[in-house]
């Protein structure tokens, strides 16, 4: 089995990454995909399910962080679906406050190890956000880029012309050895897809190189301290011009630092997906689903206001 780890801070675009690959897996290959969101609802899975005919299955891993508080929860569940579907490659989306030196420490453990021939670890990046995340979160950044030999440096269609050039070099700094990508939609050249889904030569970059002052700046649970988060779940239709309203005054400090948000909704008309990230919103086609979801990221936030405004977005 070879397992992939897309990883990247919240709204970088892994979920889109990872629907992409599944648009052309390598012929022939069982996939399974393991999600874990920092919110306790979950929303990527649902977005997930049912993408591409050679996904086995798509597991949630809600509630928390895999490199912490659930550590336990992620080691069972990778041993289930191994032992359960046999896949030949597995995808791992952690949640973006994760730290992926502690991601690989469990992974690397003696109960998984045997379970994998090939580990790759794609590190998703959000170039229009880059600069001024590194500065906010220098160490943070610092030791998510140090791992991966290969990033895709996202959203590149936001970023003036001339500054995409220093966001490879910003990046090729802090790792040398790391194959820069830049992309937009984290779309890429099916030759390139195809050949970084290939069992890797060199494997990931050693964990050992964390310093001690990293590892005291990081602690277990990354940047989860950081942040609080709000879902929820809700019977019943959606107004979709309310819904838009309510989205687009996350972006404000109405109701503090809201740093992502996404929900599938039901409409009198159809199911949407709607997406803040990256100081955007985005409304399209979303899953059906029993119930409407929503999960909201941030610091700082008017958890009632929030509350009472989106239930408000609810009727015809």
């Amino acid at each position: 089995m070879i397992i992939n780890v897309v990883y990247g801070f919240l709204g970088a675009g892994k979920t889109t990454f990872i629907r992409y690959m599944m648009e052309s897996p390598p012929v022939g290959e069982k996939v399974v995909i393991l999600v874990n969101e920092f919110g306790e609802i979950g929303v990527d899975g649902l977005i997930l399910s049912g993408h591409g005919t050679q996904v086995a299955q798509v597991v949630e891993l809600p509630s928390g962080c895999i490199c912490c508080t659930i550590a336990g929860d992620f080691r069972r569940q990778v041993t289930d679906l191994y032992e359960q579907f046999r896949p030949d490659r597995m995808i791992i989306e952690p949640t973006g406050v994760a730290t992926i030196t502690q991601i690989m420490q469990i992974l690397e453990g003696e109960d998984l190890r045997p379970l994998y021939s090939d580990l790759g670890l794609i590190h998703i990046l959000d170039g229009s956000e880059f600069l001024s995340f590194v500065k906010s979160h220098r160490h943070f950044m610092e030791n998510q880029i140090r791992r991966s030999r290969l990033v895709l440096l996202n959203k590149m269609d936001r970023v003036k012309g001339h500054m995409a050039s220093l966001l490879v070099e910003s990046v090729k700094e802090i790792n040398p050895d790391a194959r820069v990508y830049p992309t937009s939609f984290t779309k890429l050249d099916p030759a390139v897809l195809r050949e970084i889904l290939l069992p890797s030569e060199q494997g990931p970059l050693d964990t050992e190189q964390a310093s001690e002052e990293e590892s005291r700046e990081e602690h277990d649970h990354g940047l989860a301290d950081h942040y609080q988060t709000f879902g929820r779940r809700y019977p019943g239709f959606f107004n979709r011009k309310r819904l838009e309203s309510f989205f687009d005054d996350l972006r404000s400090e109405r109701y503090g630092e809201v740093v992502r948000a996404k929900g599938v909704f039901k409409t009198s008309g159809n199911w949407v997906k709607v997406e803040l990230a990256s100081g955007r919103v985005h409304i399209g086609p979303g899953p059906e689903a029993t119930e409407s979801v929503v999960s909201i990221v941030g610091s700082d936030m008017k958890m009632g206001q929030m509350e009472a405004d989106l239930s408000n977005c609810r009727g015809d």
